[in-house]
């Protein structure tokens, strides 16, 4: 590894955001954090847990993007260059994405993940973790280097059945975990509920964007309007897990 790698003293704060259920929108969420961490001026990097899934790269609009995808670092040995990673990440409104790659299943040694995520830790100040289900092999790999977890939850009954189902092997996991819900309600009791039954604090609750869907479809980022349902809910998270908590690396 380089000097200047060696010689930071920078550690980011990893977040993993992990969806109750199918659906439920966790990847959009993890992208909306990174990017509003980006328009705080923080240097983020959203990282794809989701080995099977739609990739990050599309979630954030930029999948025809040249760049290094995680079957690129399938055969790494030893130490990784973070700031020579970073260069290389596709990257979108100043957000850097490690996404999978839908033509490429290549299945990663843990080694190599834990190794990747510590590199891009060393250079970022926020690393966004998509995260799978924790039955998952990438669970494993990651959760231990995860600072803060936020479960994303919907409001319907088979939603809250399986955000009840992961919630603990979240507990077990992260010494920090949060629930988001996502919802099409105004109010907050039913969220205040929720929160209760699974015996988690809420963090915030992200309410529906009939115009959400529509963006993704046009490139735009998640989370790049401002005033938007979306951002708020992404900077709430952003603020308790990394402007609240930010942890001396010195």
């Amino acid at each position: 590894m380089g000097m200047n790698t060696a010689m930071r003293t920078n550690t980011a704060q990893v977040i993993g955001v992990v969806g109750g259920s199918g659906g439920v929108g966790a990847s959009v969420l993890a992208a909306a954090i990174a990017v509003r961490a980006a328009q705080a001026g923080l240097r983020p990097v959203c990282l794809d847990g989701d080995r099977l899934g739609g990739g990050l790269d599309v979630t954030l609009g930029i999948e025809q993007e040249r760049g290094v995808r995680w079957p690129d670092l399938a055969g790494a040995r030893g130490c990784i260059d973070g700031p020579e990673l970073l260069r290389r990440l596709p990257s979108v409104d100043g957000v850097h994405v490690l996404s999978f790659d839908r033509a490429r299943d290549v299945a990663l040694a843990a080694e190599v993940v834990q190794e990747v995520l510590r590199a891009l830790s060393e250079v970022a100040d926020v690393v966004v973790v998509d995260l799978p289900r924790p039955d998952h092999e990438f669970f494993a790999a990651l959760a231990p280097s995860v600072d803060a977890m936020a479960l994303l939850a919907g409001s319907g009954i088979r939603d809250l059945a399986g955000a009840s189902a992961i919630a603990g092997h979240l507990i077990e996991a992260c010494p920090a975990v949060w629930l988001c819900l996502r919802t099409s309600g105004k109010g907050t009791h039913f969220a205040d509920t929720v929160a209760a039954a699974l015996d988690l604090p809420l963090l915030t609750v992200v309410r529906e964007e009939p115009s959400l869907a529509a963006d993704v479809l046009h490139g735009i980022p998640p989370g790049s309007s401002p005033r938007s349902a979306l951002a708020t809910a992404a900077e709430t998270v952003l603020s308790r897990c990394v402007v609240g908590e930010r942890r001396d690396a010195s």
